[in-house]
């Protein structure tokens, strides 16, 4: 792809981001005709939604709780797990105590689940937050998968797992292993749906979100879909006392994971502070680290990277010039594309010394200190330059010549000057992915 190829919009490789957006809008559209059919349904034979109307409030109470209390994590997702393991819960519930929930159909649960969620939102929408849509119909349409395998699907023989679950009365291993292999699959079925999310929003891939999604909640998703089926098991002979007795380690979880979130969010303020150092003293453009990091994030998207390798990534290109604080007379505009070769050398190892006393994982000081490294040493000596260092070299390079020019000129004599030390100075690969997130950029409009 060449500069008029940006001009033109062109974009080759991955597919384009405004396709997943559009499927990402589906998982919400699915989410609302699930919400209308089953309120449809309950409507119209409410005989066993109301026999049960004292179980049903507890979990819809509970629901809506969880819902209020989401909190927000570092990727920009906010998490509910009261919310999905209490809806878990609830469709794989068949007695609560002396009440018989086994005539009581996915609709009524899907119906009390997307109520009780509505209003545990609805208070953060009357701050003027977002409601955050697709993460709720993700969580939404985990419960109504698990309602629908375990209630309505006729797996077993012709009969549903519900009714194969009553026939195993006094059967304690059985039914748990059941119970906990739905929950899973609920589990999966929340887990796959965010990562079409995130992959919707920031363009990248799918696949790699997904992995990302299951290495970032492996544990937590262990431990809502155990206490989902936990409580279905233990409501049997507390009733729903076993939704709070259950649910409180649940709770003491999720008040350590949002203390982890403000500390890590607070740490990410403090290296944005810190970046901003070499624009405050003047040794680099206003705005300058951002933008690389901006630049980055988007590149490393396209190529895959993982949410670890992204939030190395981000963290190297804010603080890649931060060495220049050391300089006795700063760099011309504070491009180290214009410096001498052993100048850059020495700007990324003061760079990577400061980054190293800032606590950063190992990886962020790595990709900064071989980031003025030229590709050719891969290829003529085989030697190991970080994927990271690769991307950060491109992308400093490319708002250096660019700077905050928006004028389409510009951008194009930007990568035509990087296409003339493709394979020498800098990786196609990251060249090619530049090109990619450009066009796509260009066609949004500036």
């Amino acid at each position: 792809m060449n500069a008029p190829d940006i001009a033109l919009g062109v974009v080759r490789g991955p597919a384009h981001g405004v396709r997943r957006r559009l499927t990402a809008r589906w998982v919400v559209h699915v989410a609302v005709a699930v919400a209308v059919i089953g309120t449809i349904n309950t409507i119209r034979n409410p005989g066993p939604f109301l026999s049960a109307w004292l179980v049903v409030s507890s979990f819809a109470v509970l629901i809506g709780v969880g819902e209020y209390f989401r909190f927000p994590v570092e990727d920009g997702r906010q998490l509910a797990p009261m919310t999905l393991a209490t809806g878990l819960a609830f469709a794989l519930t068949s007695v609560s105590w002396q009440v018989d929930l086994t005539h009581l159909a996915p609709g009524p649960i899907v119906m009390v689940s997307a109520i009780a969620m509505l209003c545990g939102a609805l208070p953060h929408a009357a701050r003027g937050r977002s409601l955050r849509v697709e993460e709720m119909a993700a969580r939404f349409l985990a419960i109504f998968v698990t309602a629908l395998l375990f209630r309505w699907a006729p797996l077993w023989s012709g009969r549903t797992l519900l009714e194969v679950d009553a026939t195993w009365v006094g059967s304690r291993w059985p039914v748990a292993v059941l119970l906990a292999v739905i929950a899973a699959i609920g589990l999966f079925t929340f887990l796959g749906l965010s990562a079409l999310v995130m992959a919707s929003r920031s363009a990248g891939s799918l696949r790699q979100a997904f992995l990302d999604e299951v290495r970032s909640g492996a544990g937590l998703g262990l431990a809502l879909s155990a206490t989902g089926a936990l409580i279905a098991l233990a409501e049997r002979p507390l009733g729903v006392l076993a939704l709070p007795l259950f649910l409180v380690p649940l709770v003491l979880t999720q008040f350590a994971l949002r203390q982890y979130a403000a500390i890590r969010a607070t740490y990410a303020q403090t290296v944005r502070v810190l970046s901003r150092l070499t624009e405050m003293g003047g040794f680099t453009r206003a705005g300058h680290p951002d933008r690389v990091a901006e630049l980055c994030v988007a590149v490393g998207r396209d190529l895959g990277l993982s949410g670890r390798d992204i939030r190395n990534l981000e963290n190297a290109a804010l603080l890649h010039d931060i060495g220049q604080v050391a300089l006795r007379a700063p760099i011309p505009a504070g491009a180290t594309l214009m410096a001498a070769p052993a100048d850059q050398r020495r700007i990324a190892s003061d760079s990577a010394d400061i980054v190293r006393k800032t606590g950063l994982p190992p990886e962020v000081a790595i990709a900064v200190e071989h980031q003025a490294t030229p590709y050719r040493v891969v290829r003529e000596h085989r030697q190991q330059v970080p994927m990271l260092s690769r991307i950060v070299k491109v992308a400093n390079a490319y708002d250096d010549l660019v700077g905050g020019s928006i004028a389409l000129r510009r951008r194009e004599a930007a990568v035509e000057r990087i296409h003339l030390g493709l394979g020498y100075e800098y990786d196609p690969r990251v060249v090619d992915s530049l090109v990619r997130v450009l066009a796509r950029r260009h066609t949004k409009g500036p």
